[in-house]
């Protein structure tokens, strides 16, 4: 790599995603660079007890400039940002500039060959944005699976065209690493996307024209595992949220808003009630109806799944949900 360009790290974030760490890269691979930038694909495997890091680490040995790989013995999504966060520091120390970092998931995948480029674009047409979310795409749009849960994904990404969201993703966002650095992630397990969203309050933007595609469960009950641990995950980022509140700590990193096309708007159930009553096509209402029905379900789930882990203390909570 030339060390008086600039570099975009694509950060993955990997624990036991060997069936799908491979296309996550290559989708990384690519993509066109940015007008001055170099790119590398910066995978944080984290506790991996699977081939993960081997195949990484093979992919490196054929793209020595392409690729980095930081091995943590630890599992959690925050704790491997935390050392990413770490680890571009160093990389800064060694004399490269980093103005931005895009998170991908290592389910998913880039698509087109523009994102990173639209990433900087957007960037450069407002320096005061602090991130940038992506707009993400079922797999199932792009496939001839018919099941339940494919329909259900297919519903729920149409209704969301019509309902105002602006949020980040923790499946794919760009954010200026100057703001990551002060955004001071816990290091247990949580929602990271919402705890950006909420610090970030009114200085980003989800832009639908960068999209990636994301992989769904294959079936109903992998569906329901899926929504509750990410409920949990919910659950506790809502008491940090809280804990911070009473405190006396700010909760948003920066005061005011660039606008209120910059406030965060989420996917909330009555905002999908409201849909629901406009939709039309009974199979259509059927399966949104049973997705909130999904949602409901893995909150009462969560909420006896946190309570358990409190009684028996520190343990794995997504073992438990398991």
């Amino acid at each position: 790599m030339d060390g008086r360009k600039k570099l975009l790290p694509v950060a993955i974030m990997a624990h036991n995603e060997e069936k799908v760490i491979q296309k996550a890269i290559e989708s990384v691979f690519s993509q066109d660079p940015p007008q001055g930038y170099s790119v590398v694909a910066i995978v944080a495997a984290n506790g991996c007890s699977d081939s993960t890091e081997e195949i990484v680490r093979d992919i490196q040995k054929q793209n020595e400039e392409k690729v980095m790989l930081v091995s943590l013995t630890e599992k959690g999504k925050t704790i491997a940002l935390n050392k990413t966060i770490s680890f571009l520091g160093h990389l800064m120390e060694e004399q490269w500039t980093i103005p931005y970092v895009v998170f991908l998931d290592a389910d998913c995948e880039l698509i087109g060959k523009s994102a990173l480029i639209r990433f900087i674009e957007r960037f450069d047409q407002n320096p005061q944005l602090c991130a940038i979310g992506a707009d993400c795409l079922p797999d199932v749009l792009f496939d001839a699976r018919k099941d339940v849960v494919s329909r259900v994904y297919k519903t729920i990404y149409e209704t969301g065209k019509n309902v105002r969201i602006n949020s980040i993703s923790g499946m794919c966002y760009a954010i200026r690493l100057d703001i990551l650095r002060k955004i001071d992630f816990p290091t247990f397990q949580f929602a990271e996307d919402m705890y950006v969203s909420a610090r970030l309050d009114g200085w980003f933007l989800r832009d639908r024209s960068i999209q990636i595609m994301f992989r769904t469960p294959i079936n109903l009950q992998s569906e329901i595992k899926r929504r509750t641990r990410q409920e949990i995950s919910t659950q506790r980022y809502h008491d940090y949220y809280t804990y911070m509140k009473k405190q006396g700590k700010k909760v948003k990193l920066l005061e005011g808003a660039l606008g209120e096309q910059y406030r965060w708007v989420g996917v909330k159930d009555d905002n999908i009630g409201k849909v629901l009553l406009r939709l039309k096509g009974l199979k259509s209402k059927l399966l949104l109806i049973g997705y909130l029905l999904i949602r409901i379900y893995a909150k009462i789930q969560a909420h006896f799944y946190l309570r358990k882990i409190d009684k028996l203390g520190n343990i794995d909570y997504w073992e438990v949900s398991r």
